[in-house]
C-alpha cells in the first residue's frame, strides 16, 4: 500500500521530511535530526494474543468440522500477521435545534360493541380512546454530545471485511473493533521495528477521517430533532481528538485439491473472521442415494400396475380404455429430471463446493 506522507522542512537544514500518518517523531535524511513532531497524532496497537501455531490450530478445528477427509491433505501456509489501521476519531457536537412540534391529546368517542346486543336487547356502546391533534407549539432544543467513531485507514474489502467509515449503519461482526467503541488493552506503539507482524500504511489521511466524522456526528446531532416539523439546526462539530490504532489480523491460506482458500483470523480471540473452506460434497452423495431410492420404489410399482391391467378401466361410454399414456409421460417427466439432475451433479464433481465463513 502507499504511505500517505506530507511534504515538511527541517528547521535545522530546510531540508525535506517525509512525515507519515500517525508518526510521532521523525528523523532528518539530510542531518540525520531527531525531530519531535508537535501536534502528532498518538499511534497504539492492540497487540496480538495469539501465536500462528494458535492461528494453525483454529483452522484445523474448523477444517475439521466441515471437511473431515480434507485435514490431513490440506497443506496449509504460514500465517502472517497484519496490524490493519483504524482511526479513532472523538469531538464534541453542539448547536440546537429550531421546528415545529404537533401537539396531540386523546378524545374519548362511543363505539358499538362487535358483541352486538346486550341481554336487554338493546345496542351495546364502550368508550374507546383515539388520539387526535390539537394544535403545535414552537421549540428549541440544545445539543450536546460527546461522540466517536473508528474509521477504516485502509481498504479490508479484498480479505471480505466490510470497511467502517461515516456511511458504515453496522459493525464489523466478530471484531472487537466496533463502530464507535475499541476494546480494552491498547498500548503506545513507539517502534513498529520492535514488535512482530506487518504494519499496514493508512491510505486515508486524517483529513479524510476528521471529514468523515463531522458527518456521522452531525448526523447522530441532527438526530435531537426526531418528530419535529418545518426544522432548522445549526450543529457545530469541535475539540476534534484523533489517535490512529493498529489492529491484528492473522492472515494465510491452504491448498486442497489443486485449489487455494483464503482464511482471516483475529489476532486477538483467535477466531475465524472470514475465509473459505471446500465442502465434503455430502448433499450431492445424499441427493444420488435419494434419487437412486426413488426410482428403486417406483419402478416395481409400475410393472406390477402394467403387468396385472389394473391400468385398464370402463369408461362412461362402455369402451374399454388404458391409464397407460398418463404413466408414460409421468415416467419420462421424472426420466428427464432424473436426467438432468445427473447432469448438473456430475458438472460439479471435481470443481467442489464452498462453504464461505
Amino acid at each position: 500500500m502507499n504511505k500517505v506522507s506530507f511534504a515538511l522542512t527541517c528547521p535545522s537544514c530546510s531540508g525535506l521530511l517525509n512525515v507519515c500518518e500517525g508518526d510521532t517523531h521523525t528523523v532528518c535524511p539530510s542531518c540525520s535530526s531527531s525531530l519531535l513532531l508537535s501536534n502528532a497524532v498518538g499511534k497504539f496497537v492492540l497487540p496480538s494474543r495469539k501465536s500462528s501455531i494458535d492461528v494453525l490450530r483454529s483452522i484445523r478445528r474448523k477444517l475439521q468440522n466441515i471437511n473431515p477427509r480434507g485435514t490431513e491433505s490440506a497443506k496449509v501456509s504460514r500465517p502472517i500477521l497484519y496490524y490493519v489501521p483504524f482511526w479513532h476519531c472523538s469531538a464534541q457536537v453542539n448547536g440546537y435545534v429550531l421546528g415545529v412540534e404537533p401537539v396531540f391529546r386523546d378524545i374519548e368517542i362511543p363505539v358499538a360493541s362487535s358483541n352486538g346486543q346486550g341481554a336487554s336487547g338493546y345496542t351495546v356502546y364502550v368508550t374507546k380512546k383515539i388520539k387526535t391533534r390539537a394544535g403545535s407549539d414552537a421549540v428549541e432544543r440544545e445539543i450536546q454530545i460527546s461522540g466517536c467513531v473508528n474509521i477504516s485507514g485502509a481498504d479490508l474489502e479484498p480479505l471480505g471485511i466490510p470497511t467502517l467509515s461515516s456511511d458504515s449503519q453496522l459493525s464489523i461482526q466478530g471484531l472487537d473493533i466496533q463502530r464507535d467503541t475499541l476494546p480494552d488493552g491498547l498500548e503506545v506503539l513507539e517502534d513498529e521495528s520492535s514488535r512482530e507482524g506487518v504494519f499496514v500504511d493508512p491510505v486515508v489521511s486524517l483529513i479524510e477521517a476528521r471529514v468523515q466524522t463531522v458527518k456521522y456526528l452531525s448526523r447522530l446531532g441532527s438526530g435531537a430533532g426526531f418528530g419535529l416539523e418545518e426544522r432548522w439546526e445549526y450543529i457545530l462539530v469541535s475539540g476534534h481528538r484523533e489517535m490512529l490504532v493498529y489492529y491484528p489480523l492473522w492472515v494465510t491460506d491452504f491448498r486442497l485439491g489443486g485449489r487455494a482458500f483464503q482464511i482471516v483470523v483475529d489476532g486477538r480471540s483467535g477466531e475465524i473472521i472470514r475465509g473459505r473452506f471446500p465442502s465434503s460434497n455430502k448433499d450431492k452423495k445424499i441427493l444420488t442415494i435419494a434419487m437412486a431410492v426413488l426410482w428403486a420404489g417406483l419402478i416395481p410399482v409400475f410393472a406390477d400396475l402394467v403387468l396385472s391391467g389394473k391400468l385398464n378401466y370402463t369408461a362412461i361410454s362402455g369402451n374399454q380404455s388404458s391409464c397407460m399414456p398418463i404413466i408414460i409421460i409421468i415416467m419420462a417427466g421424472l426420466a428427464y429430471g432424473t436426467y438432468h439432475l445427473l447432469k448438473i451433479l456430475g458438472n460439479l464433481k471435481g470443481k467442489g463446493s464452498e462453504i464461505i465463513v
